[in-house]
């Protein structure tokens, strides 16, 4: 999949990204990695860390 085919896919999830749980976010996460789209990956791996830190 590309990063465009993940966008689409993930649409309705990245518009509820406040609501999703950090295993959602660890798996979205390296989907956009294995796509080739690091820096979506790494935004979202931050925002995965951030919540394991609360």
């Amino acid at each position: 999949m590309t990063p465009d085919d993940l966008d689409d896919l993930f649409a309705d999830l990245i518009g509820q990204i406040d609501r999703l749980d950090i295993d959602a976010l660890d798996l979205m996460a390296a989907a956009y990695d294995q796509a080739g789209d690091v820096d979506r990956a790494r935004a979202l791996w931050d925002i995965a860390d951030i919540r394991r830190a609360t």
